[in-house]
């Protein structure tokens, strides 16, 4: 790095203050619509609206002092700050005696003239205490008059109904790119002046760099771009890719989004053309001309069809094909024995997805999670449709740049209004592959093992394997390669069509099943191919 121009404090020109990045997941530039207020401008809202009590759930302390230190700052109001082991104390200031104890605190506050904020951090645990409780009414109908608020944060947030009346929530959320960009660039000139790990990125790269680390809490982003850096030992190109693969790590450690790797596109699907037709037109709504023409991002499909068919490749391929990100919502894990708990972690993971946008959101076997919401609910007091109702509103209101791929194997046991026109763009039926279609798969899948199509009877072959679905066709070609290395030959079309007639396909063991799903697609959703 010596022949590099250097910045101030020594740091590489490229990490000089920039003009803050558009979010990626705000409006992606439709016109006509303006960002939306930041967080600091809801918090700073907040304040000045005389909202006695707020409160704020969220493990990340110091990003939401620094906030309240900026908004207070602007308002010209002091900022208080309380924890059990130092008590109360002005922000820098030293603490007051005796006001670790929580009633005390409270007690000196109510001492304290004229305007002011007061951060309470982990206070809601104490507010169960009769005293502590009716003392905080009492701060917060004096405080109705003055510009003072009271912010009761921690990691898990629940107030006793005598106080949810006073209070209103604030929801910080994760940071987005524009507020990890100074981070980034710290830590960059961190490592470069005392690791002397070399830094190639320009300020192109160091956004973008911040844009690939959206989806992670500050500190988390900035852990995960140092092990980044260190295990390459250098920040390139190269770097921005590695981040990401650090991300999809910790995501993975979350539970209900999980970033997935983008390793499919159409070119890797046989069949499905008026998908990939319609998934083609729906591309240009994501760019500047397709906004300028009026087109509308689109909102999602869903896709259903006979088990095996390809449904979640082809779901995770509209990620490929477009060159967006891809996450996993996993359904299943949805439910939580703890009353409340599995509705907020689907609001947790609906703002991560909105946080990663530009992606495609996928949700497999979306029936795992819904179905019993189009019952009464008693199966599991009316859990399910407060979960439904929950991802109905996300999907009307949401803002563009979250595309939702949800994938069915059975779709008459979910709720009517999650399949009216207007939840998803398109229902799509994806059905038992034709000739055509299987001698395509054959030759798809014995490419991948190393095989030259070329060497076998495909037409034979896709005659042979009438009513199989591609998840069986790749199986018989396992299933052939597992007897031809025992046999100490090479696999050939006989085989193959061996393996076939050993085996009996899902539309004959299933039949009546499969039919059903035939039936019902016929007049409700389009064929994909």
């Amino acid at each position: 790095m010596s022949n590099e121009v250097k910045g101030p404090l020594g740091a590489p020109a490229g990490l000089q203050p920039l003009k803050p990045p558009v979010s990626a997941g705000s409006t992606m530039g439709a016109p006509g619509r303006s960002n939306p207020p930041s967080k600091h401008d809801e918090l700073r809202l907040l304040i000045n609206s005389r909202h006695p009590i707020i409160t704020v759930e969220t493990a990340e302390e110091e990003r939401l002092e620094a906030m309240l230190l900026d908004v207070a700052t602007e308002l010209a109001v002091p900022l208080y700050e309380w924890s059990v082991t130092t008590g109360l104390a002005k922000a820098h200031g030293a603490p007051m005696y005796n006001t670790d104890n929580p009633e005390q605190a409270l007690s000196n506050i109510a001492l304290i003239q004229g305007d002011g904020v007061f951060l309470l951090k982990d206070f809601p645990r104490y507010c169960d205490n009769d005293k502590i409780c009716r003392r905080l009414r009492e701060l917060a109908e004096k405080f109705r008059t003055a510009r003072r608020s009271i912010v009761l944060t921690a990691a898990s947030l629940q107030l006793p109904a005598d106080l949810e009346g006073d209070a209103i929530p604030f929801q910080l959320g994760l940071p987005a790119a524009e507020d990890l960009l100074p981070g980034v660039k710290q830590v960059l000139a961190d490592l470069n002046r005392e690791q002397h790990v070399p830094i190639s990125l320009d300020i192109a790269g160091m956004t973008q760099l911040a844009r690939n680390l959206v989806g992670l809490p500050e500190e988390e982003a900035l852990r995960a771009l140092r092990k980044s850096i260190l295990a390459r030992g250098k920040a390139d190109a190269g770097l921005l890719d590695a981040v990401l693969d650090t991300k999809r790590e910790v995501l993975r450690t979350e539970g209900l989004i999980e970033s997935v790797r983008r390793d499919a596109s159409f070119g890797d699907v046989a069949g499905l053309r008026r998908l990939r037709e319609w998934i083609d037109k729906r591309k240009s709504a994501l760019t500047a001309e397709g906004r300028r023409f009026g087109l509308v991002p689109p909102k999602g499909v869903l896709i259903t069809g006979v088990q095996g068919c390809g449904k979640s490749l082809a779901a995770r391929a509209i990620a490929g094909q477009w060159g967006y990100e891809l996450a996993r919502l996993d359904a299943g894990a949805l439910y939580d024995k703890y009353v409340g708990e599995s509705e907020r972690r689907l609001h947790k993971a609906l703002e991560l997805a909105q946080k990663l946008a530009p992606m495609v959101l996928w949700i497999d076997e979306i029936e795992k999670a819904f179905a019993s919401a189009g019952s009464s609910g008693d199966a599991d007091a009316g859990l399910s449709q407060r979960l439904l109702a929950t991802l109905l509103t996300w999907m009307q209101d949401r803002e563009s740049g979250v595309f939702l791929a949800a994938t069915s194997n059975n779709i008459t046991v979910l709720p009517p209004e999650m399949l009216r026109k207007g939840r998803f763009d398109e229902i799509f039926f994806v059905d038992l592959p034709n000739g055509e279609v299987r001698a395509a798969l054959f030759a798809l899948h014995l490419k991948k093992r190393g095989r030259d199509p070329g060497e076998f009877d495909l037409p034979k072959l896709a005659a042979a394997s009438d009513g199989f679905s591609g998840a069986e066709i790749e199986q018989a070609i396992l299933a052939g390669l597992y007897t031809a290395f025992s046999a100490k030959q090479q696999l050939s079309t006989e085989i193959l069509i061996a393996e076939i007639q050993g085996t009996q396909p899902l539309s004959v063991t299933r039949a009546e099943e499969v039919q059903s799903i035939r039936e019902w697609a016929k007049t409700r959703a389009v064929a994909a191919d």
